[in-house]
């Protein structure tokens, strides 16, 4: 465990504990996904999410971040509550990072970084040549790890930058 935080494979023993701290992070703004949608990328995409757990008094493991992706056949806008079982293709060249996030009390220790470096990590396994995603209100951390604006969009009334890095770009070797 590095900087107290283990990243491991998300499993759906972890489903409960991801849904709370998407409430928690997005619920504040309306972001928040649908539980069902979460449970569904747990599901069909495991290889492509992950969990930063670390460990409270007594030892007892909590999330201090998750990370889920689906890959898709092209480039297109991310949208919120997606099914990925009707929009993940396991042959795709386009992961789409459809949740990054670190709980408040973990953030600024460079746990985004992590989770991060795990998402390009797993685009380059699964053969893809672009990342795509959307945030509300971190947009400067993305632009700091190469990634650049591709687009803004408007969903329930919260303004969404769209990110893109390209992989195949010389300068893109990783966050």
């Amino acid at each position: 465990m590095i900087g107290n935080y283990r990243m491991r494979p998300a499993a759906l023993k972890d489903w409960p504990d991801i849904v709370a701290l998407d409430q928690e992070i997005f619920g504040a703004y309306g972001a928040q996904e649908e539980p069902a949608i979460i449970r569904s990328r747990l599901l069909t995409f495991p290889p492509g999410c992950a969990v930063l757990e670390g460990e409270r008094g007594g030892g007892r493991p909590f999330i201090a971040g998750y990370l889920t992706t689906e890959k898709w056949a092209e480039l297109r806008e991310p949208v919120l509550d997606e099914d990925p079982r009707e929009s993940h293709r396991p042959d795709g060249r386009v992961l789409c990072i459809t949740t990054l996030a670190v709980a408040p009390g973990c953030q600024n220790q460079g746990l985004g970084v992590r989770l991060l470096d795990r998402a390009v990590s797993i685009a380059r396994q699964e053969g893809c040549a672009q990342i795509i995603l959307e945030t509300a209100h971190a947009e400067r951390f993305y632009l700091r790890h190469r990634f650049r604006p591709a687009g803004v969009r408007t969903e329930r009334g919260i303004r969404m930058a769209i990110m893109l890095l390209d992989l195949t770009d010389r300068g893109s070797s990783g966050p």
